[in-house]
């Protein structure tokens, strides 16, 4: 049983790490894994044991947490991509994206 909740907290890991690197394929596959173990270790408790109580709210705030993470990922791409845009829009011909210079900006 240690061994399982061993193993499931280095696929928790696994999973936590794949998320923060923006690795989405290799996330879903580290998932996948995660829940595998967990399904064999569920299987393995009976009914009534306190623990199957314990690894399923583990397993939510795992879900919560990179559920999170995942959309302020995707966020942070959107608004990357919408700022490449803005900047590749504005230098579309040669020194189209030049502002002309104030006096101000000479001086300083």
């Amino acid at each position: 049983m240690k061994d399982e909740a061993a193993e499931l907290e280095i696929r928790a890991g696994r999973l936590r790490a794949r998320v923060g690197e923006r690795r989405y394929r290799e996330a879903q596959e580290a998932l996948q894994d995660y829940c595998g173990v967990l399904r064999r270790m569920l299987a393995g408790l009976p009914r009534g044991d306190p623990r199957r109580g314990r690894f399923e709210d583990e397993w939510r705030r795992l879900a919560e947490e990179t559920r999170r993470r995942v959309l302020a990922g995707r966020a942070q791409a959107g608004a990357r991509l919408a700022r490449l845009a803005q900047t590749s829009q504005r230098r579309r011909f040669y020194g189209a994206g030049q502002e002309p210079h104030r006096t101000w900006a000479w001086l300083a």
